[in-house]
């Protein structure tokens, strides 16, 4: 699994957009969609309802379910 292209899906979701998502990631807004895109594209499936902020699908909620397993887990480790 590509964790940067997870930490844009979960940078959309915790901003409620791509362009704040992409100021805190220090990208382009551009880069975040194409980041998203390719994380779609390698799951399968929409990861992401475009909707005013955007949702995470089912898809995309396990996928943010498994970075925040992650995250704790790096956390214990710390």
């Amino acid at each position: 699994m590509d964790y940067k292209l997870l930490a844009a899906l979960v940078a959309v979701v915790e901003q409620a957009g791509f362009e704040r998502a992409a100021l805190v990631l220090g990208l382009s807004q551009s880069a975040v969609s194409q980041r998203i895109k390719l994380l779609e594209s390698r799951v399968g499936a929409p990861v992401l309802f475009r909707t005013a902020p955007p949702a995470p699908t089912p898809a995309g909620q396990r996928l943010l379910n498994h970075m925040q397993q992650v995250r704790l887990l790096e956390r214990d480790l710390l």
